[in-house]
């Protein structure tokens, strides 16, 4: 795990009890450090305007994907990625201390979350009304004030906000996991880790497109570990490509390929070169 400066203050999607929160407190565990914002763009702000000196965020998660929002932000934000966390989500059923199952009457949760446990519900809460809110940590607040409200969230949100678990483990898939990373306004150099680069591939939508710009990493030897396409929201009909791939930015063969990407005349956006997941 990368090592954070002392007394820095890491910004990350709150309230307090968050998977983001939980995230947060792997790179920085003074909980003193970790200042929770309300939305994701708002942690991008934070560090950008130096409020915080880094920020957490949600990128994508082993079932419902990515997380757009967070992938849009990076279009118009300097920030750079400085590290990546792979962190395991244990979905709970939370809810008041009154509150039992046959009285459930609305679950209330982040929608990634609700999406994460769509099958339990299904079996287990059928026909009952399910509210998407801004985050779980939202969702365990409104349950404990809400008679009937349950909440889908982690246990350190139940801890938080005195709700009583109902039910442990409820996510749909049994490994489910999503990927954090760490945001700051400075490059990171190149360590002994194994690292990963992510940069946004800008285009328009022309024949050959697609090829372009993935044939020069194919040829340089470079392996792809992500390939995501959104509207650019410069123009209509272009598009931004997200990339992720193994290698830090002054590798010789990941040079090769992004020069090969100039020749084509696309615009690169650096993201940043970071340790990879676990191999620190």
């Amino acid at each position: 795990m990368t090592k954070q400066p002392a007394n820095a203050k890491v910004a990350y999607l709150g309230p307090a009890g968050t998977y983001s929160h939980a995230a947060a407190l792997r790179w920085f565990p003074d909980p003193a450090s970790c200042i929770p914002v309300n939305e994701i763009q708002e942690v991008f702000a934070s560090v950008e305007n130096g409020n915080t000196d880094f920020g957490v965020v949600p990128v994508e998660n082993s079932t419902e994907g990515s997380i757009t929002i967070t992938l849009d932000s990076f279009v118009a934000s300097p920030l750079q990625i400085n590290a990546e966390l792979m962190l395991r989500i244990n979905h709970c059923l939370l809810a008041g201390k009154s509150t039992i199952k046959s009285t459930v009457t609305k679950v209330v949760s982040h929608q990634q979350s609700l999406g994460q446990c769509r099958q339990w519900l299904n079996n287990n809460l059928p026909g009952v009304e399910r509210v998407a809110v801004s985050s779980n940590a939202e969702a365990a607040r409104i349950a404990a004030s809400q008679k009937g409200v349950a909440a889908i969230a982690g246990r350190v949100a139940a801890g938080l906000y005195n709700l009583q678990i109902l039910f442990d483990s409820i996510e749909d898939t049994a490994d489910n996991t999503t990927r954090f990373l760490l945001l700051g306004r400075q490059a990171q150099p190149k360590s002994a880790a194994q690292h990963k680069t992510s940069i946004i591939i800008s285009a328009h939508n022309e024949p050959g497109t697609l090829f372009k710009a993935l044939e020069p990493f194919q040829r340089f030897g470079v392996n792809l570990t992500k390939l995501e396409s959104r509207p650019s929201r410069k123009t209509a009909w272009s598009y931004a490509f997200y990339v992720d791939f193994d290698g830090h930015v002054t590798d010789q063969k990941v040079q090769a390929a992004l020069q090969e990407l100039k020749q084509h005349a696309l615009e690169i956006k650096m993201l940043g070169s970071y340790p990879a997941a676990g191999s620190e």
